[in-house]
């Protein structure tokens, strides 16, 4: 009696689960935790001005300006005899919070002034980074700097002479930068620095292929994408030193070029990051959520770029990486039960890094591939395994650069294994 009873209970108790999870696995995917609503709806939207100029407070003694490429500033003004304000807004107030601010301060006569940072829908996020002429960059000393959690700002006390300082949420990495580096790298006669489309404004999308490989035999296929949010400036740095890595003299490089080609787009919201958005494109639009319908231009110019490899009988895609940036390091690798090419790669790649550099923090978090992302639209096109690879906001430069090149190093290695068994 007791058992048959139990078992006309788990009946439809087991009947319950499988709806359940049928409807969970079917829903459609409308954004992570950390995204606006609608995000995944990526047509055009109407974006904030942002109005290029310079301020003078106070008497005209005080100054700033956001007249360059990448700047964010809205607003600035003096709010008693001790400090002033600036004050950044998006480019959407629907917007995930990375509150990206960069502008230049000066005074007509030597001064030090406190300086608050007030957001508009966004709480502050990134330490201050100073430099004197915008090449060289030095984070804000913590006696000169403190947040307000409460509040959602944050005041810098600032020593100021007629020569501007910049002011940046992160080093500027702008077009001036990737057009002098990918410009060094396609003087190389294994690397070629293309176009493969534009963006809204007009800016190109960049693509570096990268490749030694006899062009009539089989070679695998390596897919990297960079920067489609613009403050993500650790993980453009990140890719910068990565592939740099794939295109060095080494045995080990050398080698890798002549059984692999990389598919490179490390550019890929311009309009974005010459504008100094937090978050989107031109069109505030969430680029890594548009790798569904293709609904904007830049993803779209990657997309086109890739497909021909479907039909490509001589090159088989290997591995992709999207390089991006938040709050720690992480890797975002599809789920393990999912069946992927090369099967476990990006796990075995985690493995190995972590052995080399065990008191580098690294955090593995895998997703289903349900999202319309960079790395899923690689796995359901191609089949192969891709990661998303952040890099911290405040990692150290130089230990982050060490370790993304042993990063490189573990990868290529591993797709020559994979490819010569």
């Amino acid at each position: 009696m007791t058992n048959s009873i139990s078992r006309s209970y788990l009946i439809p108790v087991f009947l319950l689960m499988l709806l359940l999870w049928g409807c969970s696995t079917s829903e459609e995917f409308s954004g992570y935790s950390y995204d606006p609503e609608g995000v995944t709806e990526t047509s055009d939207k109407e974006t904030n001005p942002h109005y290029t100029r310079a301020i003078g407070v106070n008497d005209g003694k005080i100054w700033v300006s956001n007249d360059f490429s990448g700047a964010r500033m809205n607003d600035f003004y003096q709010v008693n005899d001790s400090l002033y304000r600036v004050t950044i807004k998006p480019e959407r107030d629907a917007i995930n919070n990375s509150p990206w601010y960069a502008f230049q301060i000066w005074s007509v006569a030597p001064d030090t002034i406190n300086l608050q940072l007030d957001y508009e829908h966004g709480d502050h996020r990134y330490i201050p980074k100073l430099s004197k002429n915008s090449r060289h960059w030095q984070r804000i000393d913590s006696t000169n700097y403190s947040a307000d959690t409460t509040r959602g700002t944050a005041t810098l006390t600032l020593n100021l002479e007629r020569k501007p300082l910049w002011v940046s949420a992160q080093e500027l990495f702008t077009w001036d930068n990737y057009n002098t580096w990918t410009d060094s790298l396609a003087s190389k006669s294994f690397v070629l620095r293309d176009t493969v489309g534009f963006s809204h404004n007009n800016r190109p999308i960049l693509k570096l292929h990268i490749s030694e490989a006899n062009p009539d035999q089989p070679r695998g296929v390596m897919i990297i994408t960079g920067r489609l949010h613009p403050p993500e400036v650790t993980g453009a740095i990140g890719a910068k030193v990565f592939i740099n890595q794939l295109t060095s003299d080494t045995e080990l490089a050398r080698d890798f070029r002549n059984h692999f080609e990389v598919l490179a787009y490390p550019f890929a919201n311009p309009d974005g990051v010459q504008q100094g958005h937090w978050r989107y494109n031109a069109r505030g639009v969430d680029l890594n959520r548009d790798w569904e319908h293709f609904n904007q231009p830049e993803p779209r110019a990657i997309r086109n770029d890739l497909l021909p490899l479907k039909d490509d009988s001589l090159r088989k895609v290997f591995y992709g990486i999207d390089f991006h940036s938040t709050d720690e390091n992480i890797f975002y690798p599809i789920n393990r039960e999912e069946e992927t090419f090369p099967d476990d790669f990006t796990y075995q790649w985690i493995d190995s890094l972590t052995q080399e550099f065990p008191d580098y923090p690294i955090e593995v978090e895998p997703f289903p591939p349900n999202s319309p992302i960079t790395k899923n639209w690689i796995f359901h096109t191609f089949g192969a395994d891709a990661v998303t690879y952040e890099i911290s906001d405040t990692a150290p430069r130089d230990s982050m650069k060490t370790v993304t090149r042993e990063s490189a190093r573990i990868i290529m290695q591993q797709l020559l294994d994979e490819i010569n068994n």
